[in-house]
Parts: C-alpha cells; structure tokens; sequence
C-alpha cells in the first residue's frame, strides 16, 4: 500500500506565471526523482532545479511539524526573491 503524500505549498509571488510554472516544472521533477516531496531533501532539490530555470535567488522553505511528518504531509513556501524583508 502506498501512503498519500501531501504538500501545501504558498508562492510568492504568486501571480509571476513563468515562476509558478518553473516551481510546478521541479515539483513534479522531484516527483519523478522518487523523492519524498514531504522532506527536507526534496525541498533542497526543488529550490535547486527553480534556480536552475533562472531564478537564482528562489528559496524553497519545508515547514513541518513531527504529527505532519508522521502524517507524510508537509508544507513548502517558495519565494522567488529569496527571504522575506
């Protein structure tokens, strides 16, 4: 039996489509990957593969609590100008 993952993801901006897509474009790359998109290590990769589309300054952030863990859920932002102000 396969466990459901689940992300939450929250883009910003949000609206900048050529982002958004180049963040679905690594989602579902990490995906093929066969990395767990819930961890750590698949958010590292996303954020590698945004930069590597052209947004050198992309941040991928996994948010989690140990239930979420448990739960194989997590919660990814994604800012395409790196850190908040």
């Amino acid at each position: 039996m396969m466990s459901v993952i689940e992300l939450r993801v929250r883009i910003e901006p949000w609206d900048d489509r050529g982002f958004v897509q180049a963040f679905e474009s690594a989602r579902d790359q990490v995906r093929a990957e066969g990395l767990t998109i819930n961890g750590p290590d698949a958010a590292a990769r996303a954020e590698a593969l945004v930069r590597a589309a052209g947004y050198p300054a992309a941040r991928v952030e996994c948010d989690r609590t140990v239930e979420e863990a448990m739960a194989h859920c997590a919660h990814w932002v994604v800012r395409r100008d790196g850190a908040p102000h």
